[in-house]
This record gives structure tokens, C-alpha cells and sequence, in this order.
């Protein structure tokens, strides 16, 4: 693949069809638009520079420090309340190094710590994880502060600290896998994964490419659980 900087030029100027759709129909909507596509612009061109020299220098230093450095700033994003913040980023990084690790292990890469396959596959899995989680410790939270009474109810009865915590555990890992599933059921029937069609343009054969996404599936859905049960278990200790 070779993209040219006019071929670039090209691409990007189909934009400006969905611009004159909404230019006609909701101009608010379009300067909304327009704002979030500017933002991403920048995001891609200072994304861009920043990998280049990340691949081209290739440490295994570096590529950690990368990838400490950009969830963290992921998680400070995504997560508005400090008590998200600090629980999900702790846990999030232990749990998706580790299960990178393994991963990189099991598709034989040439080194661990390499740009080409190291950065990919932590961000990946720690893109699922932030999302995943985020949505399972706002549940966990709001169901112990709605429900306070039933905590103390179990805990009368004989019920331990697990016990007891239960009920909000399992609240917040249905409510926050419930959307991962729906989507895995229509892989394959309505649309193939990005992660897919990327490793196909890419030149990866069909098998192997299926192959990879259905360790990658299996490690994220892991590591999302670890992660979230580890960030409920942060946020009980330290609230």
C-alpha cells in the first residue's frame, strides 16, 4: 500500500458530500461536525509523527512508556469522576500487559516488545477494556449507592463481604458485557471487525487473519473481565 499525498487529498475531500447534505438540512449539526473532525485531524497528524519515530526507533523502553502514556491519557479522558480514573487505569495496565504478553506468545512474535506488534495489540485491548469497564464500574456504583439497604440486608443474614457484593458485581459485568455480546453476534453476518479488513488489505491470508482475531476476541474478552473485577476490587478498598 502506497498512498500518495494527492490520492490523501482525494479521500479526505469526500467529505465535503455529507458536508453539503448537512449544510443544507442542520448547519448546528454541521458545525458540530466540523469541530469533532478538526479535533481528530489534529489527533491523526500529531498520532502520525509520533508512531513514525516510535516504529523507526523501535525500543522496547519507549514502546512501554508509549503505551503507559496514552491509556493514561485515554482513561483521564474517557473517565470524568476520579474514583473511575485511578481503579480502571491500575488495573487496565496490569491486566492487558500481562494478557498482551501472552498473546504476542501465542501468534510466535519475532519480539515481544517490538513497535510492529506490541503497540497494536495493547492498544487494542486496552480500548476494549476502557469502554467495557467504565460502563461496568458506573453501574457498580450507582446500584451500591440506589441500593444500600441490600448490602446490609445480606450482611444480616450471615452473608460474607463477597457475598454481600455480589448482586452489584453481577449487575455491573451483565450491564457492561451485554453490548460486546450483541455486537460479537453480528460479526461475521452483517459486517467483519476493522481489526479483520485491516490484516486483510494488509496481505495476511484469510485463515491466519481469522486466526489472529479470534485470539485477540478471546484475549480481550478475558482481560476486560480481569480488569473490571480488578477496578471493582480497587474501588471497594480504597472508598
Amino acid at each position: 500500500m502506497n498512498i500518495t499525498i494527492p490520492q490523501l487529498v482525494i479521500g479526505i475531500l469526500l467529505l465535503l458530500i455529507p458536508a453539503m447534505i448537512l449544510y443544507r438540512l442542520d448547519r448546528r449539526f454541521l458545525r458540530m461536525s466540523a469541530t469533532v473532525i478538526g479535533r481528530l485531524a489534529v489527533t491523526l497528524i500529531v498520532l502520525a509523527i509520533c508512531l513514525h519515530y516510535i516504529f523507526l526507533w523501535d525500543k522496547a523502553w519507549l514502546n512501554i512508556l508509549w503505551v503507559l502514556l496514552t491509556s493514561g491519557i485515554a482513561t483521564a479522558v474517557y473517565c470524568k469522576r476520579r474514583w473511575q480514573k485511578i481503579p480502571i487505569y491500575v488495573s487496565m495496565t496490569v491486566v492487558t500487559l500481562v494478557m498482551g504478553i501472552l498473546v504476542l506468545l501465542l501468534i510466535d512474535a519475532s519480539h515481544l516488545f517490538s513497535a510492529t506488534y506490541f503497540i497494536p495489540v495493547m492498544t487494542m485491548l486496552q480500548a476494549e477494556a476502557l469502554f467495557i469497564c467504565r460502563r461496568g464500574i458506573t453501574t457498580y456504583v450507582l446500584e451500591r449507592r440506589q441500593h444500600p439497604e441490600l448490602m446490609e440486608y445480606l450482611k444480616g443474614n450471615g452473608a460474607s463481604k463477597l457475598e454481600a457484593l455480589r448482586p452489584f458485581l453481577t449487575k455491573a459485568i451483565t450491564r457492561a458485557f451485554t453490548p460486546a455480546l450483541s455486537l460479537l453476534l453480528l460479526v461475521g453476518l452483517v459486517f467483519m471487525p476493522s481489526l479483520l479488513c485491516g490484516m486483510l488489505i494488509g496481505g495476511f491470508s484469510p485463515l491466519q487473519s481469522v486466526a489472529f482475531l479470534a485470539v485477540m476476541t478471546s484475549a480481550a474478552l478475558c482481560s476486560t473481565m480481569l480488569t473490571l473485577v480488578f477496578t471493582i476490587y480497587i474501588y471497594t478498598r480504597i472508598s
